[in-house]
């Protein structure tokens, strides 16, 4: 044990610096930001979304002053999803819903979608997954023919569950779900038969599965509740899962966070470094798995990672009201001249 702690404190020091995300816009503001800063969406005052785009800015959604604003991508760059949640700050409730929107990328124009939480697209951003944490429905949504599915999930002692959902074909769903004794599966459901079944089991209670997709695989996580002496693990499953076959990619007796985020060639997730369990502290950092030698990189020297987040394929670190870049442009907010915009891209922006 005594060998493995040192060889993550020598990964741990090997470690590059990160640059800090530099942008035009606060990090407070900031919702939603392209790769090539060339479209931003932001709250410039409550309950307002705005979105800032070759200095031009324009207010589209406007709500209550407590409203604050969630702007989801995917890989696949066609739309965004909104979630406008009410009373942010002043009411917090995990069982509440909010009001869902679809815009197309790098535009203002939106549509209603429905009330839910934990929105996600999917498949060329033709589908959209939400939540009703009141109703424990699991929504599954076609936006271009507006076919709707609903999953309605098992009963569960934790009212605070939120499932994770991804679409590996226009007819398979994979979602996560726990029973009453608190252990977690990965359920396929296929929205033509409406059957469901389960392609993996938790083989240990109070821990939690997460998924990140990319186009040749699926990754799932699992990584124990706080405050729980379990391990972890990330799994790889191919393609569209036919015969449900995986690979270890990863296991560790630590008590991980997760927080995966899916990339061609690598995941990226917070480890636990060192933990001292009589005072309750540990030390996390990001760190990038490397999908085909399996070899795991510390990426960090923050010493208290706490989420990542994905914006356009670019990975981010929110600490301390910064953002820190693992992955991706660091420096959008040097003002360069761009070229005149094509046809194509002048009727993108009207």
């Amino acid at each position: 044990m005594a060998w493995i702690s040192l060889f993550l404190l020598f990964l741990s020091v090997e470690a590059a610096e990160l640059p800090r995300f530099l942008t035009k816009h606060s990090p407070e503001t900031l919702r939603f930001i392209s790769m090539d800063g060339r479209y931003a969406y932001v709250q410039k005052k409550p309950g307002v979304l705005g979105m800032v785009s070759s200095f031009r800015s324009l207010d589209f959604i406007a709500e209550a002053s407590s409203n604050d604003y969630l702007v989801k991508s995917s890989r696949f760059k066609q739309r965004l999803a909104i979630e406008s949640i009410p009373n942010a700050h002043d009411e917090y409730n995990f069982l509440k819903n909010n009001r869902i929107m679809v815009v197309d990328f790098g535009n203002t124009i939106t549509r209603d979608v429905g009330f839910g939480r934990n929105s996600k697209l999917h498949l060329k951003d033709e589908w959209i997954s939400y939540f009703n944490a009141v109703e424990k429905v699991l929504h599954i949504q076609n936006l271009v023919t507006q076919k709707k599915y609903d999953i309605r999930l098992s009963k569960k002692a934790n009212p605070f569950f939120v499932p994770e959902v991804e679409m590996v074909s226009s007819s398979t769903v994979i979602y996560t779900d726990i029973n009453e004794n608190g252990y977690s599966a990965l359920i396929a459901y296929d929205l033509i038969s409406q059957k469901s079944n389960i392609i993996y089991r938790s083989p240990q209670s109070a821990t939690r599965l997460e998924m990140c997709q990319q186009e040749n695989y699926l990754a799932v996580g699992e990584f124990p509740f706080e405050g729980v002496s379990r391990g972890s693990k990330i799994l790889k499953f191919a393609g569209e899962m036919r015969g449900t076959s995986y690979t270890t990619l990863y296991s560790s007796v630590e008590q991980d966070l997760g927080n995966m985020v899916c990339l061609p060639e690598f995941i990226y997730f917070v480890k636990t470094m060192t933990q001292d369990k009589q005072i309750n502290h540990r030390t996390t950092e990001a760190v990038r798995l490397n999908l085909k030698t399996q070899d795991v990189e510390v990426r960090s020297e923050l010493k208290n990672v706490g989420q990542l987040l994905e914006m356009d394929g670019r990975v981010l670190i929110p600490l301390r009201g910064e953002f820190f870049v693992l992955e991706g442009k660091f420096n959008l907010g040097e003002d360069i001249l761009k070229a005149v915009p094509t046809k194509e891209e002048l009727q993108l922006d009207l």
